[in-house]
């Protein structure tokens, strides 16, 4: 996916309760080495964005930045590590490791749906 607008996706597991519900509709800036210019580079900690992992888009929190990694794993200079808020429910960095930021599609900005629920998402 190279998209070059703000696109729209459906949340559809528990990975993120109780900040995102299965059903929730988000706003998503395209983020990431293919997205807008000022998008590029690394999300800040607590964003929560939108990767691509094993053939699936996944919604998740950024828990480490390249900029944070410690200088003890090098090997994270150019990746994330992310986590669902629902540890029960999700299949994340604790399980999988960093997640390149070649990986990254978007940064998630505001829910649109359902109704109730709208709002910028933190």
């Amino acid at each position: 996916m190279t998209a070059r607008r703000i696109w729209r996706a459906v949340v559809a597991e528990n990975s993120m309760t109780p900040t995102l519900l299965p059903g929730d509709s988000l706003l998503v800036l395209p983020a990431g080495p293919n997205g807008l210019p000022w998008l590029r580079r690394a999300p800040r900690v607590g964003s929560i964005v939108i990767a691509e992992r094993e053939g699936r888009l996944d919604v998740k929190r950024v828990a480490r930045s390249p900029e944070s990694a410690p200088e003890s794993a090098p090997h994270e200079s150019d990746a994330l590590w992310l986590l669902g808020d629902n540890a029960a429910a999700s299949s994340d960095s604790r399980q999988g490791g960093a997640v390149p930021l070649s990986a990254l599609r978007g940064l998630v900005i505001f829910r649109t749906g359902p109704a109730g629920r709208r709002g910028f998402v933190r």
